[in-house]
């Protein structure tokens, strides 16, 4: 059986959801991030994809350590 949720689910899925979207906003500097405008622009793109972009365009500020550690509290939902 598949996950209920992962950083594959797209950031508008996983913030629709209280569960997680409780879960995501718990995370330091997450809530902020939800908050920003940028964060309109993604809601169609899931984690993996915006930890990329961020990545590339900011290093160290989501990096994949991050992503899996966001993973792993999904996961355990």
């Amino acid at each position: 059986m598949p996950d209920k949720y992962s950083v594959e689910m797209t950031l508008g899925d996983l913030l629709a959801d209280p569960v997680s979207e409780k879960f995501l906003k718990s995370l330091p500097g997450m809530a902020a991030m939800i908050d920003s405008p940028q964060a309109q622009m993604a809601m169609g793109m899931s984690l993996t994809q915006i930890q990329g972009y961020a990545e590339s365009m900011t290093p160290g500020q989501f990096t994949k350590e991050m992503l899996d550690q966001i993973n792993e509290g999904l996961k355990a939902l």
